[in-house]
């Protein structure tokens, strides 16, 4: 029998709540409550029920959701929100597939409650949605108006007997009030995806939704509330087009009356958005911080994001969801070969999309980008391939180098993350100084929040961590030097556990792993699959942050850990000293005596962890989001 988890998301819930929880006594194994500090009585009420509470800081009903989905204890979650419940026909169909479960997820009906009435027919009924999934194989995705979970690609999806009773509007006003919002929302969010109103869309398309939602879908069989909720829906979708079509006319008339280039016009800047989507480290942090900064921060832009494909991709914070647009690949085969399109063939789309600024965010412009008339920015993370080709092998090398070389020749300008990156241009590939900017990069704002006790405990209990505890953040490969770590402190004979999250390499099975049982050690934990919601308590909890690594372009785990409130040791020279400042003791890589001599004095010293906590939080304030965000702004300016 599987074990399945139920999670809630809850703010001032106390009238509900209840209801919700008990709906699910019977199938859930645990029930956990994610609460954006409610100040009613829905703690006190979920508490008494026996559910496990903890607070998280709302960003979004998506985000909160996946958030929740990464605290259960088991894989197999039931997601449902606190004005809903299970009926009793769907709960002995889930205890049923508890007994047998044999796909990766189910859906089943929503019966919705409006306004003193079941509504069984209309658009609104069988309104099947999948709340009940195997997490490893989907997520909550979607825009910022109506969150769904996607399943990954051949994932298997069952149906369930039993509806999901959800309990909408208490009144007709209450309807009209939401109504009113979501079509504002509908509307600015197709208006910076570039979609168009039209005559047919304003006039046609709600009468075709009432005609569906009335007579095809049988809304006349529920009376008086079938045909409000019909007329309500056409009425949405009017009101979503005749919203947008007034945003273009409001924004044509700013273009005609002023010049384009002024400050509270805007500018489209688009981002090589590839490793944002789909990376889940390095250069994808880079990419999805100063996105989520510069959306947050800044509403009179529009950010456009190019990637080769959307499916199955990473999420970006809810907020960001109002200034962004997705742009990719139209035609077929230029989704089939997305790597030449964003190579090449992009350039028409940047084109087209009026592009003023283009940032490569990763050491690549596409060919032919002059063309497109958008000024370019290219930010270059490091040149390690060159300092150290061993790591990378010959041809990999020769490739990286003709890109880079390219990307510098024609980039109007270069964003170098550190000063070390900035002389290695200057070094390696003779780029003119004046040409390149230093901005520092910054980590993501998560790290800012403090983590409460219950939230560390249920990701402890979730990885089995120890109290106390060394770590370790980032791939587990030769130049970021994890075998110096555990040789200290095999030397100086150090009880505490290291915790090392990060993915393995060959070099972990060739080089690590054979050390460790050669030598009987069993104090380092590698724990699996950490979601990146989860490293922020994982780093606040830690005794001290241990980064040996050979080289670096800039070192944001370095910067995770300080702006997280906790020592660090790391290496002399490189670009390390930038990134660490005075909150962080320097040794040399290559010498685990003096690794292990450090590790000894920070957990031994608590005055010396206290005074670097200190000066590490006070040196992680110039690397703010909001500090990088406001630089790259002046920097685009600068360009028009």
């Amino acid at each position: 029998m599987v074990k399945i988890s139920a999670v809630i998301i809850t703010l001032n819930e106390e009238k509900v709540i209840e209801r919700c929880i008990n709906s699910m006594q019977r199938v859930a194994d645990e029930i956990i409550i994610v609460d954006s500090y409610s100040t009613d009585k829905t703690e006190e009420i979920s508490r008494k029920l026996g559910a496990k509470f903890i607070q998280h800081p709302f960003n979004g009903y998506r985000d909160q959701k996946n958030f929740a989905l990464q605290q259960a204890t088991y894989d197999y979650v039931l997601s449902l929100d606190a004005d809903e419940a299970l009926s009793i026909e769907l709960e002995e169909s889930i205890l049923k597939i508890k007994e047998n479960w044999q796909h990766d997820a189910y859906k089943f009906n929503r019966l919705n409650y409006c306004c003193g009435q079941w509504i069984k027919h209309t658009d609104w009924y069988p309104d099947r949605k999948i709340r009940l999934l195997d997490r490893r194989k989907g997520e909550w995705c979607g825009a910022n108006i109506h969150e769904v979970v996607e399943m990954k690609e051949g994932s298997k999806v069952g149906v369930l007997k039993g509806d999901l009773l959800h309990w909408t509007y208490n009144s007709y006003e209450q309807l009209v009030e939401v109504m009113n919002k979501y079509s504002t929302l509908s509307a600015k969010e197709y208006f910076n995806r570039g979609k168009k109103s039209s005559f047919i869309k304003i006039v046609i398309s709600p009468l075709w939704r009432f005609i569906h939602s009335y007579f095809i879908r049988l809304g006349f069989l529920d009376g008086y509330g079938g045909f409000f909720v019909s007329i309500s829906a056409a009425k949405l979708n009017q009101l979503k087009y005749v919203k947008l079509r007034h945003l273009y006319l409001a924004n044509n008339s700013k273009l005609n009356h002023q010049h384009p280039l002024l400050a509270k016009e805007g500018f489209r800047i688009g981002f090589d958005a590839k490793r944002a989507f789909y990376n889940r480290s390095g250069l994808g942090n880079y990419s999805r911080n100063l996105i989520d900064s510069l959306a947050k921060t800044d509403n009179t832009n529009t950010f456009i994001l190019f990637t080769p494909k959307i499916e199955n991709r990473i999420i970006l914070n809810q907020h960001t969801e109002n200034n962004i647009s997705i742009i990719s690949p139209s035609k077929i085969y230029r989704k089939t070969f997305g790597s030449l399109w964003r190579s090449k063939f992009i350039v028409r789309d940047i084109k087209k999309q009026k592009i003023n600024i283009y940032h490569g965010l990763s050491h690549e412009l596409p060919y032919g980008i002059k063309k497109s008339g958008a000024k370019t920015v290219l930010t270059v993370h490091d040149l390690i391939f060159l300092r150290f080709p061993k790591f990378y092998g010959a041809v990999n090398v020769f490739i990286y180098k003709k890109k880079l070389e390219y990307a510098c020749k024609v980039a109007d300008k270069i964003v170098a993350i550190s000063t070390q990156t900035k002389d290695d241009l200057i070094d390696f590939l003779k780029v003119d100084p004046k040409k390149i900017e230093v901005i520092y990069q910054s980590c993501n704002s998560v790290y800012q929040q403090k983590i409460g006790q219950e939230e560390f405990q249920s990701i402890q209990a979730k990885y089995n961590l120890p109290d106390r505890y060394l770590l370790y953040v980032g791939t587990i490969e030769e130049r970021k030097n994890l075998l110096n770590i555990v040789k200290a402190l095999k030397e100086k004979r150090v009880e505490m556990p290291l915790v090392v999250v990060g993915r393995k390499t060959e070099y972990f099975h060739k080089s690590v792993k054979p050390y460790l049982v050669d030598n009987r050690i069993d104090t380092i934990i590698f724990p699996e699959k950490v979601k990146n919601d989860e490293l922020p308590a994982i780093y606040q909890n830690a005794l001290c942050f241990v980064y040996p690594s050979i080289f670096e372009g800039f070192g944001i785990p370095i910067l995770e850990a300080l702006t997280s409130g906790i020592p660090v040791i790391t290496s002399k020279g490189s670009c390390f000293e930038e990134t660490g400042g005075l909150g962080s003791i320097y040794i040399d890589p290559q010498n685990p005596n003096e690794i292990g001599e450090a590790i000894l004095k920070i957990i031994e010293n608590q005055e010396l962890r206290s005074d670097l906590t200190k000066h590490g939080i006070e040196h992680a304030k110039q690397f703010l989001p909001e500090v990088i965000a406001d630089k790259f702004m002046n920097l685009y300016k600068s360009l028009l």
